[in-house]
């Protein structure tokens, strides 16, 4: 475990994004989880097996709190359905000296409140944002299942998922990594795509080669982007010009939006006549059709089939974007994209075919599990429940050669005026100053390589802090 000080965190809601949030920040922080409803945090506990403090009240009712030491607070984070009852805690907690509030905000309506309200340092998290821009990342890299902008935006992360037409078939690792010489690097494939959880292992030797069906993480430099794309996918239709949306959500327009600003022709279908009307002003270049998501006759009469480049299932119900999804690939939709909350329908969204997949839950926590990491000199990026990306800048020399071999150092960027991007790194060191991206494959890696990067930090603050 690490010997850094961890953060004190209040954490009010124990939903689906609440609960997930305080079993990753209760690996290295102290969490107080606050809910009324008390089933919902023991039945927390009992499956995650989680080791924190829990408060049983009303929020909104001041006294809940009372018994806590405050002043020795660092984080309050409000994530309950209520954005309300969020705006009305935060804004307490904000005038108490030291503590930062976050929120989690279900309507976009509320997204600027805090500043109206006269609280502009509450940092707020609209999942519709977040999970918007990851989507229309996907557009840049139509080829990966999924993409993540890291690095200031100077690196891409990618879920690659091999087809079985894919010339990457029978090609080693090892090989692909020589190709790649600085511009990107293979980190890791799933022992067993089928599987009911994806594992992955590291792959970096000559004797693991990729099979039809794996899905292999890979770290991409962004200038290079074309060339990666030129060699491994040169053979495969990427041209994305007609776009199916099932859903009516602020998801949908936003993404339309963007969309339609890259000149695609875009269809919107609504279940509702009204959003439907406003959708229509609003989006004055997309085709907006009235139907139920499940109606496979609309999507037969509106093309989708091998005409559709993308269908987008963006509604706020998981099975619906399930089985609407399902329906695109029978009709032989070229691609599809799934966005859905509940962790257990990631492997069905496998099963079923669905090329790409956009989870709510893991989008908005790594985004706020990023933003306190950051103040540990650290920035993470979640990727699924496992599996982690680690951006920091060495404050000493580091080596994880006898570390776990479920971490796996990625790439380095060194130098200042002329940056180098060193992605071989098979003697596992990092040099001082070095702006190091390291992926963990799963809990264990994650909780020793913390400990790693925060160690030497917290060691010398004390040591600056016995001197003065």
């Amino acid at each position: 475990m690490s010997s850094s000080k961890p953060n004190n965190i209040i954490l009010l809601g124990s939903g689906a994004t609440g609960g997930y949030l305080a079993q990753e920040l209760s690996i290295e922080n102290n969490v107080i989880l606050v809910d009324k409803d008390i089933s919902k945090i023991n039945q927390l506990k009992n499956k995650s097996n989680m080791d924190l403090m829990a408060i049983t009240g009303d929020a909104a009712d001041l006294n809940t709190f009372k018994d806590l030491d405050l002043n020795s607070i660092d984080f309050f984070i409000a994530c309950t359905n209520d954005d309300q009852l969020n705006l009305l805690t935060a804004m307490y907690f904000e005038r108490i000296p030291g503590i930062q509030t976050l929120i989690v905000l279900k309507e976009s309506k509320y997204k600027d409140y805090p500043g109206r309200l006269g609280f502009p340092e509450i940092k707020t998290f609209y999942p519709g944002d977040i999970v918007s821009e990851k989507i229309v990342n996907l557009f840049e890299t139509p080829y990966s299942w999924e993409t993540d902008k890291i690095a200031d935006s100077n690196v891409l992360f990618l879920k690659v998922k091999i087809e079985e037409s894919s010339d990457l078939i029978g090609r080693s690792i090892y090989s692909l990594n020589k190709d790649g010489d600085k511009k990107w690097k293979f980190l890791a494939i799933t022992e067993d795509a089928q599987s009911e959880k994806l594992n992955y292992i590291k792959a970096d030797n000559t004797t693991i080669r990729l099979k039809s069906g794996d899905i292999a993480l890979v770290l991409l430099v962004d200038e290079h982007e074309k060339d990666f794309e030129k060699l491994y996918f040169a053979n495969k239709e990427i041209d994305i010009k007609n776009i199916f949306i099932v859903g009516e959500s602020y998801i949908s327009e936003n993404v339309a939006k963007k969309l339609i600003n890259r000149k695609c022709n875009v269809k919107i279908l609504v279940s509702d006549k009204a959003r439907g009307r406003e959708l229509s002003e609003t989006l004055n270049d997309a085709q907006i059709i009235y139907g139920e998501p499940t109606n496979k006759d609309i999507y037969i009469e509106h093309g989708v089939d091998e005409g559709c480049d993308y269908f987008l299932a963006l509604t706020e119900d998981d099975e619906i974007n399930v089985l609407s999804a399902l329906l695109s690939n029978k009709l032989k939709a070229k691609n599809s994209l799934v966005v859905y909350s509940k962790s257990e329908y990631q492997n069905i969204i496998n099963s079923i075919g669905a090329e790409r997949e956009v989870n709510v839950k893991y989008s908005v926590v790594g985004e706020i599990n990023s933003y306190i990491m950051r103040k540990k000199f650290a920035h993470e990026t979640i990727i699924d429940e496992d599996t982690k990306i680690f951006e920091f800048k060495s404050s000493r020399d580091i080596s994880l050669k006898d570390e776990l071999d479920s971490i796996v150092l990625a790439l380095i960027i060194r130098g200042s005026d002329s940056v180098e991007y060193i992605t071989d790194l098979d003697d596992r060191k990092i040099n001082k100053d070095d702006y190091a991206i390291v992926v963990t494959l799963n809990q264990d890696a994650e909780k020793k390589l913390e400990s790693i990067i925060l160690e030497w930090i917290f060691q010398n603050l004390y040591i600056l802090v016995v001197f003065l």
